[in-house]
């Protein structure tokens, strides 16, 4: 979500998106708890949803990236590949591990492992630092601060001032009520 909130990506899209990583999530999960041959027609149906994913992120995401300014397309470009480069080993893994036992289980926990550690960690501090120079409402992100107005929080909506000293304070025309 966060990469596809990078590109300024519409709602709807970074929605579908989520739902198609958690049926790559699910499929491969359950895969893996299936026994019999069966688990690569599961393994079939989450790399279909990783496709979908990938494509968006490498292709759709990145001309929304590019629209918004090449500053944006850059940090975009370099943490969704990452990301996508990560996510294609996942199968490997998976094919490797859950699907042919060709590895042993520690090498499985490694193989993750280390996939895990870059997919996180490393892609959250690369965003991090590529988001350092980009103010957020050029992406369409209202990031507010504790000191700013809270509006449609409990409120009005309308941003109230401080009374000057020695005179009452009037809210929303209800003189102070």
């Amino acid at each position: 979500m966060d990469l596809l909130l990078t590109a300024s990506m519409p709602w709807p899209t970074i929605l579908y998106t989520i739902l198609l990583d958690e049926v790559m999530i699910v499929t491969g999960l359950v895969g893996a708890l299936v026994q019999s041959s069966y688990k690569w027609g599961y393994f079939v149906f989450g790399f279909a949803a990783f496709i979908w994913v990938a494509f968006t992120v490498t292709f759709t995401a990145r001309q929304f990236a590019g629209a918004v300014g090449t500053d944006v397309q850059k940090v975009y470009t370099i943490c969704g590949s990452w990301t996508i480069f990560l996510w294609f080993l996942y199968p490997i893994a998976w094919g490797l591990s859950e699907g042919g036992n060709v590895i042993a289980p520690d090498s499985e926990a490694v193989f993750y492992g280390v996939l895990d550690i870059m997919a996180k960690p490393v892609f959250g501090t690369l965003l991090l630092w590529g988001h350092r120079n980009i103010d957020p409402t050029r992406l369409g992100l209202n990031i507010r601060d504790y000191q700013d107005d809270h509006t449609g929080v409990g409120g009005t909506g309308e941003k109230h001032t401080p009374a000057a000293p020695g005179t009452t304070a009037a809210t929303n025309g209800t003189d102070g009520v």
